[in-house]
C-alpha cells in the first residue's frame, strides 16, 4: 500500500505540474483513479488469518470503512466454514462508514 499511495502521489503532483488536474480539485474520489485498484469496489470485508491483528500495508487506502474480521485459523487451513463464520460475523455488523450509531439513526438518507 506505501508503494500504491507513492506512485499515486507521484502520478498526481505529475498531472498537476502537467495542469491535467488542478489542485484544488483534488478530492477521495481522484485519489481513488490514481490507485492500481481503480477497476475495483474498495472491499466491504477484509478476513485477517493466522491469528495477526494487522493490515500489515495492505490496501491502507481501500480499507478505510471495510470490516475487520481476525481469526486464528491459518490460510492454507480456512475453508468454507470459516468463511460462512466470518460472513455470518459481518451480517451481524452496524455499518457506519465513519459515523456513529446516533448519526447513522439521524441521518435523513
Amino acid at each position: 500500500s506505501r508503494w500504491e499511495l507513492q506512485t499515486a502521489i507521484r502520478q498526481i503532483a505529475s498531472d498537476a505540474i502537467a495542469g491535467k488536474i488542478s489542485p484544488q480539485n483534488i478530492d477521495q474520489d481522484s485519489i481513488r483513479e490514481y490507485l492500481s485498484t481503480k477497476n475495483f469496489p474498495d472491499p466491504e470485508l477484509m478476513i485477517r488469518t493466522g491469528g495477526e491483528y494487522r493490515i500489515s500495508n495492505f490496501l491502507l487506502y481501500q480499507l478505510a470503512y471495510a470490516e475487520l474480521y481476525f481469526t486464528e485459523t491459518r490460510w492454507p487451513d480456512f475453508r468454507k466454514e470459516e468463511l460462512f463464520q466470518a460472513i455470518v460475523d459481518y451480517q451481524h455488523r452496524e455499518r457506519r462508514f465513519g459515523k456513529t450509531s446516533a448519526q447513522i439513526t439521524n441521518d435523513p438518507l
